[in-house]
């Protein structure tokens, strides 16, 4: 949990989305043969919220 709050803490006092920032908190991108985007994050709600 530390180590989330260390991460969190650097990324709000970041005034603009840099590549290292992009490659932190995105998983990855799929795009289906339509062309719509699917992200999965690295992070995720935790399960009680619904």
């Amino acid at each position: 949990m530390v180590i989330i709050q260390n991460q969190l803490a650097q990324i709000t006092k970041l005034d603009s989305l840099t590549p290292e920032l992009l490659h932190r908190l995105i998983e990855r991108i799929e795009i289906k043969a339509d062309g719509t985007a699917r992200i999965f994050y690295r992070f995720s709600l935790p399960s009680a919220i619904v």
